[in-house]
């Protein structure tokens, strides 16, 4: 088990959050087969250990789950259509249509968001262990945890372990610290 998982269970425990059982590993790859992408190590590990109450249930309704998955970039883009662009996409079409469909294909190639619970996520794998959890509601992306563990503290014991260097995730990081000239139109 990663140390960062590790960590985020003991947190877990100490909060008195209601602790299900964990997934096996045969369950995590039939949700990885079904959705579509891969668990980060830290994520992973915690879920076979437990599936802490009020995160994403991955054994339930698979419309729900599907939603969540969508959630990030579904927000992106709608901001899209209102206004948003980055130039690292290149020149803005001139139509709403073909600038969401620009943007579109650039975040297919983004690191995939995948939810915790409620609109906070962790990138999917193949970012290591130590990825930064990121909250989004469309393009009102933060960080909301250095890790896992750092972000377990946060929520469920609402207190600070101090930590604040965020390891970059490709476009959800430029998001969160305005990097490559995000403009509004």
């Amino acid at each position: 088990m990663s140390p960062v998982a590790e960590l985020a269970l003991r947190v877990l425990r100490r909060a008195d959050l209601k602790l299900g059982r964990g997934l096996s590993d045969d369950q995590i790859a039939e949700i990885q087969a079904t959705y579509g992408f891969t668990f980060n190590r830290d994520h992973a590990d915690v879920l076979r250990h437990a599936t802490p109450e009020g995160w994403t249930d991955w054994t339930g309704d698979e419309r729900s789950v599907r939603d969540s998955l969508a959630w990030p970039v579904e927000g992106i883009l709608f901001d899209v259509g209102n206004a948003f662009w980055t130039p690292a996409w290149g020149e803005r079409p001139r139509t709403k249509a073909a600038a969401v469909d620009v943007a579109r294909r650039h975040l297919a190639a983004t690191p995939q968001l995948v939810p915790i619970s409620g609109h906070r996520y962790l990138p999917a794998a193949p970012e290591p262990s130590g990825a930064p959890v990121f909250s989004a509601h469309q393009t009102d992306v933060i960080y909301y945890g250095t890790d896992l563990a750092d972000y377990c503290a946060h929520e469920f014991l609402r207190v600070s372990t101090g930590r604040t260097h965020h390891r970059r995730v490709d476009f959800w990081s430029d998001l969160v610290e305005g990097v490559g000239g995000i403009e509004f139109w």
